[in-house]
């Protein structure tokens, strides 16, 4: 489509890191895992399910996400992404865990099911047989919950509140709330192993350097336009590219938006440019302790699309990761 292509010119305009990141390897994957699992009914080894993670997502996502967490964990962030990593995967040493150590990429897709859902691959180096005993032993994990077995299309699914997760293999877990798990188990069961998302999502998560990505189509999200009272720059979007590296001064993000329209592509440069006189966004900032003082944005607009780039120190990094987190764990321990 013309506007997808004016929006990948446009982001090629704007992203200008070129660093890059460094990256951890999972060790011995493949190796550690001897046997076959039944995907689409057909046995599929351990190393082919660790090699491409985006295949194992259910279709239908609204956003696609990227984190590479062995970049963050080396840095002063490590501490407030371990808070992001524990809430898709909430295990501690009941199950011999530490996420900076454990976790090395993750990949996620957020979908409009039943409601807002969510199912993400964790990679990393991953001790099976202790999550499986803390299971058995019902093990109180961080969360505050217990850690709980169950089974779902013959698989054994670990539940802890309302997050469920399913070990494929010694580097691969799936995590997801109910209706996300178990759409990413049934699409094993029956399908084959095949990435089913548009290329232009997988081509983003996959840009070289970046330390995490977010690509996302609104175009069938009305609750996107009823987002714009508070958030006026989402009024027309239609298509999404952002990615960020960890660099000086903390963290720099370069995207592009695509709008229905011309017009609205101008309205939302101009409401990107005053993000920081956003109240929402400020209160947000302000709830945290600090001003509300937003690094200014570059904007340039061109059709359909508004292509932005923006520096963020490193403290402002660290309060939005909080608030991340903070509403992941409301959300998705609302008792706890």
């Amino acid at each position: 489509m013309r506007g997808k292509r004016s929006a990948g010119r446009a982001f090629g305009a704007a992203l200008f890191m070129a660093a890059a990141a460094s990256s951890l390897s999972i060790a011995g994957c493949g190796g550690a895992d001897e046997g076959a699992l039944l995907i689409g009914g057909e046995r599929v080894d351990s190393a082919t399910i660790d090699r491409d993670p985006l295949a194992l997502l259910p279709s239908g996502m609204v956003m696609l996400g990227y984190l590479d967490a062995a970049t963050l964990f080396q840095s002063k962030l490590g501490p407030e992404v371990s808070q992001l990593v524990t809430g898709l995967l909430p295990l501690g040493p009941e199950s011999n865990f530490v996420p900076s150590r454990d976790v090395v990429r993750v990949y996620g897709g957020v979908y409009a099911m039943q409601g807002a859902d969510f199912c993400a691959v964790l990679q990393g180096n991953f001790d099976t047989a202790a999550i499986q005993r803390a299971a058995d032993a019902r093990a109180m994990t961080t969360a505050g919950a217990p850690l709980v077995k169950s089974r779902y299309g013959d698989r054994d699914v670990f539940v802890v509140a309302n997050v469920g997760f399913v070990m494929l293999t010694n580097h691969t877990i799936i995590s997801g709330n109910e209706t996300g798990i178990r759409r990413a188990i049934d699409r094993l069961r029956y399908s084959k192993l095949e990435r089913s998302m548009p290329k232009w999502m997988t081509d983003l998560v996959s840009t070289k350097g970046a330390a995490f990505s977010v690509a996302g189509d609104f175009t069938r999200q009305p609750a996107v336009e009823a987002g714009a009272q508070k958030l006026p720059f989402l009024a027309g979007l239609r298509y999404m590219r952002v990615v960020g590296n960890f660099q000086p001064p903390g963290m720099n993000f370069a995207g592009a938006l695509t709008y229905k329209d011309a017009a609205s592509a101008t309205a939302g440069a101009s409401n990107l440019q005053n993000l920081q006189q956003v109240a929402n966004f400020v209160s947000i900032i302000s709830s945290w302790g600090m001003g509300p003082s937003v690094p200014p944005m570059q904007v340039a607009q061109s059709g359909n699309d508004a292509a932005f780039t923006m520096p963020m120190d490193e403290s402002l990094v660290r309060v939005l990761l909080r608030v991340a987190a903070d509403t992941a764990r409301k959300a998705l321990y609302p008792a706890r």
